[in-house]
């Protein structure tokens, strides 16, 4: 009896003891340079990589710039379409657009304007990536430029 009491307790024991375990995940060093705050990025299916830059010089001539690049052997087609916007009375405003495609799985759109001084200016585009009827899109956003 007092042997059959012995193993319930031992075996009630190892159950508790094996169903209370409690899982700890290690973070690691956070190298990251948002120091401390975590980023989560959703993966894209179809879109690689994707930018738009914008520099002016002195003489007022904006370069925008725009790329993109799906995955190779996915992508079938690629778009973008790009606003040259200028920070105008508290608003963005949108002061000359463009598009292009290609059937390939990357593009790069490259325009030249001038601007007139005296302004914030900057670059945002829509780039989209095609996989037969699928498509991916996502907007990207220059930094801003005075000038």
């Amino acid at each position: 009896m007092y042997s059959k009491k012995l193993i319930s307790l031992i075996l009630c024991t190892a159950l508790l003891l094996c169903s209370s375990g409690i899982a700890y995940a290690d973070a690691g060093h956070n190298d990251h340079p948002h120091q401390g705050k975590i980023i989560i990025t959703p993966q894209m299916f179809y879109i690689n990589k994707a930018n738009s830059n914008l520099s002016i010089t002195a003489t007022g001539q904006a370069q925008v710039k725009c790329y993109i690049e799906g995955y190779s052997g996915t992508v079938t087609k690629v778009s973008i379409e790009a606003e040259l916007q200028q920070y105008k009375n508290g608003d963005w405003v949108v002061i000359n657009s463009w598009y292009q495609s290609s059937s390939s799985y990357k593009l790069t759109l490259s325009k030249l304007m001038t601007v007139p001084k005296g302004y914030s200016y900057r670059v945002v585009a829509d780039v989209t990536a095609y996989s037969g009827s699928d498509s991916e899109t996502k907007t990207v956003i220059s930094s801003k430029v005075y000038y």
